[in-house]
């Protein structure tokens, strides 16, 4: 047996539970689990000096395939770096699988290198931690890893899916001895776990729907969610045959065919928008002026389906926590719904049409006034507002978006994708960051054979400028990087606007541009700085199979007066 045989066979666990991509962190103490992991036949291993940037490409990875993926650091401070990734993972659901190793635990706080307090370093950022023992000989040990390994796996896969750490203590020596076969056990344990499928029972259903029943007006409004095409055609029969008013962000990926320009005509609405019933599902919206709206004016019932327990509830309205796939009880919903019609026969039986119809006719008005903003916007500068609305209506259909945190991914959400493009759209909005989101997108591009375009701005772009220091960038990246050289939200944000201490603490103004960088990474780069620059760049940008950068450059109080005029329009008058 190899001195470390436990370390080989808790990688074969893995390997056989569903593992299939492993990021490694160079590094010393981790070096029998990196032998291992590289070695393994089943299991793919990129090399990421970054931590920091490994755990983001791996959430990436994980967000695009479903499927959990390892990342793996050594001792001490490299550990910590995971972090930001971890939380990010923690709260979009995201199965990430963290191995730190460690030192034996008698040698934690004696002065001895790269040595901190590692156990349960995430906190309450992963779903559990595990400590390992640094004991491999005895058989009582290498059941517990075993078993700890298996219990692991099966909770990250477990709905919700999230992180989890495993800590583990390795002694020396380290390294295998010349020819020593690194083979597992045979017949490693594997603990199998069945899904828990939620439901809720006849009589607390029967309860639901009859409030729904009696209800005249119902929203449903959708927070962060993958692409799910049932869904949305589940959600459709709802709005179009039982006047169900269906509200979703950017990020809710139910495109434009529900209400989706309610920023623009929410912030100064009155309560006819405010429904009796409101039903809220998915992770979180981006959209201030929907959650202010309805701080303001609340429903008198909210229900929000997720499968955890905690109280969520950030349009301070909640009445009631529904412990359901969301998918599940709209279904169910649906069934019941138009059974209830066939069986009654009665037309309106659901919802008062008119309240649907305030919200479809200031959405369509929203739409119509957006259209027009960009047909008649007489300026003499280029924006970065009215370059992506340029790049949104060029992006091919079935691609992937991904959008930084700060302005990209409010511009984004103001605008919108077409429903029928089957365009889906991803943003670290978990914590909302601007750390990792250059390494997500990379993630998600090595996870795909689609086109994957990262929207994002130059603070987010230069912090995570370490996504591009590895080997492994994809054909299929694309890039585009609005350069206001500095952060230009601040001066949109009332407060921080007026402030004296604005450029030199809040806009953060620096002169960089990505040309060194794409020349150091090999990257192909263009830079555009008008509109005409934009256009005739776009088909080589769109249609070459190699990693790019488009670099549009703006001048932030341009941006500032552009997107203002944008915002000042009143909808609704």
């Amino acid at each position: 047996m190899a001195i470390l045989q436990p370390i080989i066979d808790l990688v074969e666990i893995l390997a056989q539970k569903g593992v299939e991509q492993a990021f490694i962190c160079p590094g010393s103490r981790n070096a029998p689990l990196t032998i291992a992991f590289s070695r393994h036949p089943k299991i793919t291993c990129l090399s990421v000096s970054d931590e920091r940037s490994a755990g983001f490409i791996a959430l990436g990875l994980a967000q695009i395939t479903g499927k959990p993926v390892v990342i793996l650091c050594t001792s001490g401070s490299a550990a910590y770096n995971f972090a930001p990734a971890v939380a990010e993972a923690f709260f979009q659901e995201v199965p990430l699988l963290i191995l730190t190793a460690d030192r034996p635990q008698e040698w934690i706080h004696q002065y001895d290198g790269q040595t901190i307090f590692q156990e349960n370093i995430y906190g309450k950022h992963v779903k559990k931690s595990y400590q390992l023992t640094s004991d491999y000989s005895h058989k009582d040990s290498q059941w517990f890893i075993q078993r700890i390994v298996n219990e692991a796996v099966n909770k990250a896969i477990n709905s919700p899916c999230g992180p989890i750490h495993l800590n583990i203590p390795l002694r020396e020596p380290f390294y295998p001895i010349e020819n020593e076969e690194i083979i597992s056990t045979e017949n490693v344990k594997i603990i199998e776990r069945l899904a828990i499928q939620k439901s809720i029972n006849s009589t607390d259903w029967n309860n639901l729907f009859s409030k729904i029943k009696e209800a005249e007006s119902i929203v449903i409004a959708i927070g962060q969610s993958y692409l799910d095409e049932e869904l949305i055609q589940i959600l459709k029969e709802l709005s179009n045959d039982y006047n169900f008013v269906v509200v979703g962000d950017v990020i809710s990926n139910l495109g434009d065919e529900f209400i989706s320009k309610h920023d623009l005509f929410l912030k100064n609405a009155d309560e006819k928008f405010s429904p009796e019933l409101l039903i809220t599902a998915g992770k979180s919206f981006i959209s201030k002026d929907l959650k202010q709206y309805f701080r303001k004016f609340p429903p008198i019932d909210h229900w929000h389906i997720q499968e955890i327990e905690d109280v969520i509830d950030p349009f301070q309205s909640l009445t009631m926590n529904i412990p359901m796939d969301k998918k599940d009880f709209l279904k169910r919903l649906l069934e019941d719904v138009d059974y209830e019609d066939f069986r009654t026969n009665e037309d309106g039986l659901f919802i008062d049409e008119k309240f649907k119809n305030h919200w479809e006719n200031a959405n369509l008005k929203a739409q119509k006034y957006q259209a027009q903003f960009f047909r008649n916007a007489n300026v003499d500068f280029f924006t970065e507002f009215e370059a992506m609305n340029i790049l949104l209506e060029s992006i091919p259909e079935n691609s992937i978006i991904h959008v930084a945190n700060s302005m990209p991914v409010r511009y984004l959400n103001y605008l919108g994708i077409a429903t029928n493009r089957n365009i889906e759209t991803f943003a670290n909005r978990g914590t909302s960051g601007i750390d990792g989101c250059t390494s997500t997108a990379l993630g998600c591009a090595l996870g795909t054979n689609k086109t994957v375009y990262l929207l994002t701005g130059d603070v987010a772009f230069f912090y995570d400028r370490n996504a591009f220091w590895n080997c492994y960038l994809p054909n299929n990246l694309r890039v585009v990087l609005f350069n206001n050289h500095g952060g230009g939200i601040f001066r949109m944000i009332d407060g921080p606007n007026k402030l004296p201490e604005l450029e030199p603490f809040f806009e953060t103004t620096q002169k960089s541009t990505a040309k060194n960088l794409a020349q150091e990474f090999n990257i192909l780069y263009n830079l555009v700085t008008t509109k005409s620059d934009l256009t005739q760049n776009l088909e080589g940008f769109i249609g070459k199979n190699q990693c790019q950068i488009l670099e549009i450059e703006t001048e932030a109080k341009a941006n500032t007066e552009y997107f203002k005029k944008f915002k000042k329009m009143e909808v609704l008058q």
